[in-house]
């Protein structure tokens, strides 16, 4: 699914896929914001040659978390070439495959894969014309990271399981799954603090799952999402 002019959907739930997929071409290939489970490797593949890209093109892949149905075709994408790019907390759960022995959700794998990259605190990336502007923001997991990426097109902001947007009206927020061992309601609390007080204004919001948020009031899925956190999740 085409977004903007350079942004794509590629895989998820509306290709019965578990886990948002998103790219930005660029003059140099794509540039992958999760990428799915394992399984969701040839979803993403098919919409690349859809839209003229292939596999061998997906220069980077940041990944908002270390959980499967965000980082567990990132494997096979690296050994296309591609660099792998997480916050460092989350590492170990790519390294692994797994949550980790002591968690219960041991159904929750995806093939070993040892990060490029390891993100620490806030960082800015420059890859090609793109920047990427990566905001670490525990909560969902110690390692959780928000993307705002600036092209000539636009800002789009990748929020992960930090929070997605969703109803009718795509005006709704979802605080997303609180089953790692590693979730902290005070350090979210924390991470939307800041987030509120960046004031940012992306022309997309991309949650990892449910609906993109699109136009110029897209901003105020962050409010919104603060706001029920601090009504229903504290």
């Amino acid at each position: 699914m085409k977004i903007r002019k350079d942004l794509y959907l590629l895989s998820g739930g509306y290709y019965g896929q578990l886990g948002n997929v998103y790219g930005i071409k660029y003059e140099k290939g794509c540039i992958l914001f999760d990428c799915g489970r394992e399984k969701s490797y040839q979803t993403i593949v098919e919409n690349l040659s859809y839209w003229g890209m292939d596999e061998g093109s997906v220069t980077h892949v940041f990944l908002t978390h270390g959980h499967d149905d965000h980082g567990g075709s990132a494997a096979q994408f690296q050994k296309n070439g591609s660099k792998i790019i997480v916050g460092r907390e989350d590492a170990y759960m790519m390294e692994q495959g797994s949550f980790g022995k002591d968690s219960p959700f041991q159904n929750h794998v995806m093939p070993c894969c040892s990060p490029d990259v390891l993100l620490e605190g806030d960082q800015e990336i420059k890859i090609g014309s793109i920047t990427v502007r990566a905001y670490h923001m525990p909560g969902h997991t110690d390692g959780s990271c928000i993307y705002l990426a600036e092209t000539a097109e636009g800002s789009y902001l990748f929020t992960g399981d930090m929070f997605i947007c969703d109803g009718e009206e795509g005006n709704e927020a979802l605080i997303w799954w609180k089953g790692d061992l590693t979730y902290s309601g005070e350090k979210l609390q924390k991470s939307f603090a800041r987030l509120w007080s960046m004031n940012l204004k992306p022309d997309v919001v991309a949650g990892g799952h449910g609906n993109p948020r699109i136009g110029r009031d897209a901003g105020e899925m962050i409010m919104i999402a603060y706001k029920e956190f601090l009504k229903n999740h504290r």
